[in-house]
């Protein structure tokens, strides 16, 4: 803002735009008539510079992108390698939008439902004195195309009248290549976080949140118009109370 009343005063130094007058046509009429043509016109181009700078000076461009993620995870009951059948993996469709912005950007979404049913006796999977228990699960991305799978280990325990599960996934899916309604393009990979551990206490089966993460891993911006942010018209209008204080100033300044 500061630059565009710089460049105004810079091109204009003789001049001197009253807004005051916008609001009283008449009197700038007759004002205006007192002064030479060339003065006139050099007054009217700098006023109308100086708007235009303004308003540049408020404007941004508006590059954001709706990254649209759509499919399905396979559901698996029982998981494979469960201990007795009691754990198993609701899969479900998804449909999510995110907005980029920017390169390295994360977005959550809700991959599907480990279930975990109630304990009915004691038994340990062995992570403690052996490995853990493999575990894959799959799924499929309809936008953009592409198959999921995604690897690691549970440990599986019951005991006490509860029955625990615990997964560390090490592999995900990806890279994906995808692109935008506004014209932009990138890249992502998907992952599953690491679910927090799963007790369950009751008498019934327990449902269980399994969260996957996008990672924005390359992303170029689509061609956008160039939108006022909202802002705009309060800088603007700044802007000219700015011109309207510093000619009062001036005006004062040869009394």
């Amino acid at each position: 803002m500061e630059s565009a009343l710089a460049l105004f005063a810079l091109l204009t130094p003789n001049s001197n735009p009253d807004f005051t007058l916008l609001s009283n046509p008449i009197k700038e009429a007759t004002q205006m008539n007192k002064q030479p043509l060339q003065t006139r016109v050099a007054k009217l181009l700098a006023l109308a510079f100086g708007l235009s700078c303004i308003i540049a000076f408020c404007q941004t461009r508006a590059n954001a992108d709706t990254l649209t993620i759509t499919g399905t995870s396979d559901t698996q009951d029982p998981l494979l390698s469960s201990l007795t059948g009691q754990v198993g993996f609701l899969g479900q469709a998804f449909n999510n939008n995110f907005i980029v912005t920017a390169n390295g950007q994360t977005f959550d979404f809700v991959f599907g439902q480990f279930t975990v049913g109630q304990a009915i006796g004691d038994g340990d999977s062995g992570c403690t004195d052996g490995p853990c228990l493999p575990i894959t699960l799959t799924g499929n991305l309809t936008s953009p195309v592409g198959p999921l799978s995604f690897g690691g280990f549970f440990e599986e325990a019951e005991g006490g009248g509860s029955r625990f599960l615990s997964v560390d996934w090490l592999t995900g899916s990806g890279p994906f290549a995808f692109t935008t309604v506004e014209g932009g393009s990138g890249t992502f990979t998907l992952e599953l976080l690491d679910p927090a551990l799963m007790i369950n206490s009751t008498a019934s089966a327990q449902l269980y949140d399994q969260t996957a993460r996008i990672t924005i891993t390359s992303f170029t911006p689509g061609a956008a118009a160039a939108v006022p942010e909202p802002t705009t018209m309060i800088m603007l209008g700044s802007g000219l109370a700015g011109l309207i204080i510093s000619k009062r100033r001036r005006r004062r300044g040869d009394v």
